[in-house]
């Protein structure tokens, strides 16, 4: 579950479905921020629903070399899933100045995702080019 020594900021841990890859992500804690969804193709199919702590909040606790990349469009992130059980995990912007990664809430454990606060994004209209799957 999460802890943390500064209340602003919790260390959750996180893991995919078969727990091969187990990771730690910090960030404010999950009820006080609004998680992304998106109705984008790829947020649709895969279940993200995202928050966007720094690349340096997020450590890898095992099967980091496990983690397999997926790319689609303009190829301006990749999306990483494990291999084993297909868990979508997170999203890395390719862009240097990005210093966000964006964490698929729901590999988070133990949480309520009915008890959170959502921002909805339509990214179905608003992201180009349009998905033609």
């Amino acid at each position: 579950m999460a802890t943390s020594e500064d209340p602003s900021e919790v260390w959750y841990d996180a893991n995919c479905h078969c727990a091969a890859i187990k990771y730690k992500v910090k960030l404010p804690p999950l009820h006080s921020q609004e998680i992304t969804s998106c109705n984008c193709s790829i947020c649709c199919k895969n279940g993200y629903l995202n928050v966007r702590p720094n690349r340096k909040d997020i450590v890898f606790v095992e099967g980091k070399n496990l983690i397999k990349d997926y790319q689609f469009g303009k190829k301006q992130y990749n999306h990483k899933f494990c291999p084993l059980c297909g868990s979508s995990l997170l999203v890395e912007p390719l862009a240097e100045d990005k210093e966000w990664m964006a964490v698929n809430v729901r590999m988070i454990k133990d949480i309520e995702l009915d008890k959170l606060k959502y921002w909805y994004f339509d990214g179905r209209t608003k992201l180009d080019p349009p998905y033609e799957g």
